[in-house]
């Protein structure tokens, strides 16, 4: 496994329990001597992974680092043997990931695009759901290591790029969702309601869902701080996918307006732009509810943590 941050190790602690040996690599000695803690061996590099291993995951937060870890003179596909297999459990563009499996083609390897909708909390408790594309070979062998780790998986296809899409889909719902949330709530409150109460109604009646549950009372409460002890996930990720949406948006043929995600670009800006970017990115809704006059300068300087 190359990246062992807070997703990759609540993987890895669910794949030992499962009987899963692991080699991994991070750049982080934290995050190497935390995995050798769940009994993983730790590797010099991601080609040094690779070649103790035909199946490597990788767990990386952007396209420039998944690129340099697979094709660096130390990385993934130097290592591979003819016949490998490389999961991707990144979030990136899917040009990135058809891009990547045509290098590795050309070494003999098979690409998978793997990436997940869960935070760490939801790995750690086996409730991810995967979305897994590319050569069937290779996908089968990636459903066998990853139901250790999950709750469903679904596969969309040959196209390695595909379950990158869907991933992008489902995360510029669950931002809108975020943002309605954070609208609906700022209108709720500056009408004399009590938010919380407002999103308690709907979080146990028309939107009695995972999203709306969880985000919901993050908004609600607002509660967006996050760190290794309160695993969310960071603004600067979302405004990253977000991002990543309207770049697979133009380039889709016929190009696909999203005038929503333009919003979210210009809001999960601004908030970073306010020095949020390491809090979750339900953070969005201290900048909605500023917009709407309400003074959230406590809770600025005092985060509260879920």
């Amino acid at each position: 496994m190359i990246g062992v941050g807070k997703m990759g190790l609540a993987m890895a602690a669910n794949m030992r329990r499962a009987g899963i040996q692991l080699v991994v690599y991070d750049i982080s000695r934290k995050a190497c001597e935390a995995a050798e803690r769940l009994g993983c061996l730790v590797a010099s590099s991601p080609r040094a992974v690779a070649e103790q291993t035909p199946t490597v995951l990788s767990v990386l937060p952007n396209d420039k680092i998944l690129w340099d870890s697979t094709l660096s003179a130390e990385g993934i596909a130097a290592g591979l043997k003819s016949g490998g297999i490389h999961v991707s459990c990144s979030t990136v563009a899917p040009e990135t990931s058809r891009k990547l499996a045509e290098k590795h083609k050309d070494f003999g390897h098979i690409f998978v695009g793997a990436p997940v909708f869960a935070r760490p909390d939801g790995i750690a408790a086996k409730n991810g759901t995967w979305c897994l594309s590319g050569p069937s070979a290779g996908v089968e062998v990636a459903k066998k290591i990853l139901q250790t780790t999950c709750s469903g998986i679904y596969e969309f296809g040959e196209d390695p790029g595909a379950a990158n899409v869907v991933k992008l889909c489902g995360n510029f719902m669950i931002a809108s969702a975020i943002e309605s949330i954070g609208e609906s709530l700022a209108l709720a409150e500056n009408n004399g309601l009590d938010r919380e109460q407002v999103m308690k109604m709907f979080r146990e009646t028309i939107f009695n869902c995972l999203i709306y549950k969880g985000y919901g009372n993050r908004v609600a409460s607002r509660k967006h701080f996050q760190d290794v002890e309160h695993p969310g996930f960071a603004l600067e990720l979302g405004l990253k996918d977000i991002a990543l949406v309207l770049e697979t948006a133009s380039k889709s043929s016929p190009q696909v307006p999203m005038p929503l995600a333009s919003l979210l670009a210009n809001r999960l800006t601004a908030s970073k732009n306010l020095g949020r970017a390491d809090q979750d990115w339900s953070a969005i809704g201290l900048h909605i509810s500023e917009e709407a006059g309400v003074d959230v300068s406590e809770i600025v300087k005092n985060p509260r943590p879920e």
